[in-house]
């Protein structure tokens, strides 16, 4: 099948008012808080371990003062090192849900076997993720434009590791494949997806702007942020549905008899 952008986001934004994707929003705005307080966290940890490692009479710049944000937690570097890594894992779990939901026709119930397998593909989609993010920084350095086509052709690598459970290695090669001769609509897709992105942002950049209190300002863009990415979960496994043979279907398992498919 070829891909059609107009459908592919008609398709997405329909599921955004359902039952599942309201749960699932609940779980990504859990994951925005705790990627918040890790990215902070992890910030803090940085900035006071810099400091700490710089002679007592240095006359260099340092950072006194200076905080990792309004939810960062006061604990050491190795400690904020793995928070940030369990969160990590944490949004992947939730991430493989949300493909997997979007992916099948449930509305109002999570599909039968959402968690099959879910070890094994979280480790796999974190691998084909790092690989993925390697490629496209490599490609970025050489001249930028190799790094916007890897990231266009290597968009559903990780799909194909959550749908049809491929390791990183046969998902690097099938998502290859399917966004073969589609890669100028893909590229069209991605730029909308951005725009989602980037206008999620806006409320609290521009709430930043009018000095409201950083708290408020970090609460509004934690909210934001889930309902962009959601949206954009929603789309992009509209896209991958779309891109993949007549008559096929996610085979992981059907909706289950509760869900309205």
């Amino acid at each position: 099948m070829s891909l059609d952008i107009p459908a592919a986001l008609e398709d997405g934004f329909a599921r955004i008012p359902t039952r599942v994707a309201a749960i699932l929003f609940a779980a990504y705005l859990g994951i925005g808080v705790v990627s918040t307080v890790a990215a902070q966290t992890l910030s803090l940890a940085v900035m006071d371990a810099i400091q700490a490692s710089l002679p007592a009479d240095a006359t260099s710049p340092t950072t006194s003062g200076v905080d990792g944000g309004v939810l960062a937690l006061d604990v050491g570097l190795p400690v904020a090192i793995v928070l940030f890594l369990a969160q990590v894992v944490i949004a992947q779990v939730v991430g493989v849900v949300g493909i997997r939901t979007f992916v099948s026709e449930a509305r109002t119930s999570f599909p039968s076997g959402v968690t099959s397998h879910l070890l094994w593909v979280v480790v796999n989609a974190l691998v084909a993720g790092f690989v993925v993010y390697v490629l496209i920084g490599l490609g970025t350095v050489l001249l930028v434009i190799p790094g916007i086509y890897l990231a266009v052709a290597l968009y559903f690598v990780q799909f194909e590791v959550v749908i049809e459970e491929r390791n990183a290695i046969e998902a690097l090669r099938s998502g290859w494949a399917l966004t073969k001769g589609e890669r100028l609509g893909i590229f069209l897709l991605l730029l909308i997806i951005l725009a989602i992105g980037f206008a999620s942002a806006v409320p609290g950049v521009a709430l930043g702007f009018l000095g409201v209190p950083d708290i408020a300002v970090t609460a509004v863009s934690v909210v934001i942020g889930a309902v962009g990415g959601i949206v954009s979960v929603a789309v992009g496994a509209r896209a991958y549905v779309q891109l993949k043979p007549d008559g096929w279907s996610p085979p992981f398992g059907t909706p289950s008899p509760f869900a309205d498919a």
